[in-house]
């Protein structure tokens, strides 16, 4: 349903954070991955064709989720059918002979990542859920467990690829709303214990986590092995200095770094744009986390309420622990920079909810607010 009809703005704050982290990341995609396409493919502006035409994409997804009522998303045969597809998908990548391999991980079939399509999912798949079970949510069996279950599914599929990073953001992000939707703290501490241990078991199940935490807890040691990239990504913050090397210039993209226009894009931003680059990323998406939580607050109901503020959680925990860990700050592991880092598949899911995220804002915007934290449920 368009929503053209309502004299109400959408938030600029957060239209324009968003609109400048998808400029300036498009821009450094460009630049940091221009030496390795030149490598790869034998042709430097193999991912700016890419790139520009994701973020073209992208954008128009953002745009129709913008002019789209979020109230569709709460249709039963949607949001079910949605759910089904994505767990289907997940399935099929374990299972099948399709789909393709890198670095010992099976993510993508036909160059879709079933795993991003997860992360939107259990976002929309929850706050319809927890809406739709209200009454029961301090109850727990009908509460807790339940929705813990189901969440637990999403998580060991993913981590089945193997993914153990998504999974655990996954995981992160489906149990911060668990606490926002008003389930007894008694039930989610209480249940901290047992999954800490089945995280420690995951997390030793694999030589390689073991082997980042390692490198993590002893990174002068490693600076030569495991933790070099860690090293080399703190060595590009280090030479950008205030203002940075200039645009193209960083040498740290050059085979010193892995993935310089994915994972670790924020290390080019540090080294090519300066402390000035880095730290208007992080205003852009400080911005995006306190207009995200100021939208759920205020929004028109409890199921606008839950959805704002998982897209806020998703958007935000990727962004932090990305950030993190080209600081050194957590283990190095693959997470992708919203709206930043190279990648079809998650830009243009993360473009959608921000996009549902400023509809739930023009809806809100001149309405008296139900401040969901606080009615009585």
């Amino acid at each position: 349903m368009k929503i053209k009809k309502e004299n109400v703005p959408y938030d600029l704050w957060l239209f324009f954070a968003i609109l400048f982290l998808l400029v300036s990341g498009s821009v450094m995609v460009v630049s940091a991955g221009a030496f390795i396409a030149e490598y790869k493919f034998h042709n430097k502006n193999y991912f700016m064709v890419h790139q520009l035409t994701n973020a073209g994409i992208a954008f128009g997804a953002f745009i129709i989720a913008m002019n789209l009522n979020y109230q569709n998303y709460r249709k039963k045969i949607l949001i079910y059918g949605i759910t089904a597809v994505t767990l289907l998908a997940l399935i099929y990548l374990l299972v099948s002979n399709h789909g393709s391999t890198i670095k010992g991980a099976k993510r993508w079939i036909f160059g879709f990542q079933p795993s991003e399509l997860a992360k939107l999912t259990v976002v929309f798949l929850f706050a319809f859920l927890l809406d739709k079970n209200r009454r029961y949510l301090t109850e727990f069996k009908k509460g807790f467990v339940v929705h813990l279950v189901i969440l637990s599914v999403f998580v060991a599929l993913i981590f089945k690829q193997p993914d153990f990073s998504t999974s655990m953001m996954i995981f992160v992000s489906g149990y911060g709303l668990f606490f926002l939707a008003g389930m007894k703290f008694w039930h989610i501490i209480t249940a901290i214990i047992p999954l800490t241990l089945i995280i420690a078991v995951m997390v030793m199940m694999g030589s390689y986590r073991m082997d980042r935490i390692n490198s993590f807890l002893n990174q002068e040691k490693n600076s030569s092995g495991s933790g070099w990239q860690v090293k080399q990504s703190l060595i590009g913050f280090g030479n950008g200095g205030i203002s940075g090397v200039g645009l193209g210039e960083s040498r740290q993209k050059e085979f010193y770094l892995p993935e310089p226009h994915n994972d670790f894009i924020f290390s080019i931003v540090g080294d090519e744009m300066g402390f000035a680059g880095t730290i208007s990323m992080v205003i852009a998406y400080m911005v995006i986390m306190f207009r995200g939580f100021m939208i759920a607050r205020n929004a028109p109901d409890f199921y606008g309420f839950l959805l704002a503020s998982g897209i806020t959680i998703s958007v935000i925990l990727y962004a932090g622990f990305n950030m993190g860990i080209t600081l050194g700050v957590f283990p190095a592991t693959g997470l992708p920079l919203p709206l930043v880092s190279y990648g079809g598949t998650s830009l243009i899911l993360t473009l959608f909810s921000l996009g549902v995220l400023l509809n739930i804002s023009y809806k809100t915007a001149g309405k008296k607010s139900l401040t969901p934290l606080k009615k009585k449920r």
